[in-house]
């Protein structure tokens, strides 16, 4: 076994092209990945449909002879909405060609002391005792075969850095790539007979200091996220702004019947967005930069009435719930929220757009807090340490509790869900 320092410094020559590979050891290179899968394609449609809302908009005005034309406005509306979209779909194609450049000069190094990902312009590396699991987007039920775009996640248990994402450069499809890390990585030990911990006797003291980054050995805060930003009203902001437009066109004065119709459109454009703002802004400025804090004995989360704790034995199911949903920015999309299923009390639902990592990240670690598998602490990494030396040596485990953790990690329920994946991707 390598030092920390050692290992990375090796995997890093791997990386840059060393054709030697040490026993044990395993290298993948990147490939060009489906940058035209689902959003690509819509990302060279969407210019094309805006233009001809575009077209149908003046057509209509010019047959109309006026520029507040109820159909022409509508039909500019639209044109509007649609070149939004398209601006951001090209945003995502464009992030997905520079990913595909930089493929070719991408690595992922999967060593006996941890993983390396280095896409030519910056690297990563994590502990494999630092690995919770490795998931992938979406429910397995729904992915399509074949190649995809679709981004595989290590899951880690540092308070620095929750996951590690990996684009779909690697292997055939992101399923194969989640089998074999997942194979690599190994079981993972959790117990089923989990005592908690007494919880904090006030829960806003730990809230609030880990706001201000104190935390406690084994406390884990989930960040908030910004993707609310993106539900904003924007329909009726586009509305209004393209009556003011209208308006503005009018080839004579404005008639004074017309005069409330600019005023009110003037109105929704800067009180209905601002408004909306503040109510919002208003709900989520309480929770100050946190969705969650997962401590060893409970999780918490805080709205305007408070500070609000789920204890882990209390907690039956994680899981992801996907709606399809619609919105100016996004078009027709899956909305996914957490819901948190909770013994004799209403479950919780937590929307991804306020968190500030993938909802299939957050299940893991709280599925990982709820069976046992976390908190990692500075004593159990410790452990897990003297574990691999004496793997690495051929040493049989010294304690009852290593033979115990080796056994439950038999019976660890994260392969059933890659092996599935994997299987479904071959076929």
């Amino acid at each position: 076994m390598l030092a920390p320092d050692a290992w990375i410094a090796e995997a890093r020559a791997l990386a840059r092209g060393r054709d030697r590979t040490p026993a044990g050891w395993e290298v993948l290179r990147g490939t060009f990945p489906p940058v035209l899968e689902g959003d690509g394609v819509r990302a060279l449609l969407a210019p094309l449909v805006a233009g001809v809302a575009w077209l149908g908009g003046i057509f209509r005005e010019m047959v109309a002879h006026t520029a507040i034309d109820p159909l022409a406005l509508l039909m500019r509306l639209l044109a509007l909405g649609l070149t939004t979209r398209a601006l951001l779909l090209l945003a995502e194609l464009v992030r997905r060609l520079v990913i595909a450049s930089n493929a070719s000069r991408s690595a992922l190094v999967l060593a006996p002391e941890g993983l390396f990902f280095s896409d030519g312009t910056s690297e990563r590396a994590i502990d494999k005792d630092a690995i919770v699991s490795i998931v992938e987007t979406g429910a397995w039920q729904t992915r399509r075969t074949g190649p995809r775009w679709a981004d595989v996640f290590v899951v880690g248990s540092s308070r620095d850095a929750l996951y590690l994402t990996l684009p779909p450069i690697f292997e055939h499809s992101p399923g194969v790539l989640a089998e074999r890390l997942m194979r690599w990585l190994g079981p993972q030990p959790y117990d089923e007979d989990r005592t908690f911990p007494a919880p904090a006797a006030l829960a806003s003291k730990v809230y609030d200091d880990a706001a201000r980054g104190i935390t406690d050995d084994g406390t884990l805060v989930v960040p908030h996220g910004a993707g609310w930003a993106r539900r904003g009203p924007y329909a009726t902001i586009l509305l209004a702004l393209v009556t003011i437009e209208g308006l503005a066109r009018l080839d004579v004065g404005l008639p004074a019947e017309l005069v409330p119709l600019a005023g009110g459109a003037v109105l929704v454009a800067l009180v209905f967005p601002l408004g909306w703002w503040w109510m919002t802004r208003r709900e989520i400025g309480v929770r100050k930069g946190i969705a969650l804090v997962l401590t060893p004995a409970e999780l918490l989360l805080r709205t305007r009435t408070g500070v609000h704790r789920a204890r882990w034995n209390k907690l039956q199911r994680v899981s992801i719930d996907a709606r399809r949903a619609f919105s100016v920015l996004d078009g027709f999309h899956e909305a996914k929220a957490l819901v948190l299923k909770r013994k004799d009390e209403p479950p919780i639902r937590y929307d991804e757009a306020f968190l500030g990592l993938p909802a299939e990240v957050a299940q893991v670690l709280l599925d990982g807090y709820r069976t046992g598998q976390l908190p990692r602490t500075r004593a159990s990494e410790r452990e897990a340490l003297d574990r691999r030396a004496d793997a690495d040596t051929g040493d049989a485990p010294d304690s009852d509790t290593d033979r115990g953790a080796e056994s439950a990690a038999d019976q660890a329920p994260e392969l059933v869900q890659a092996s599935t994946d994997a299987e479904s991707d071959r076929t």
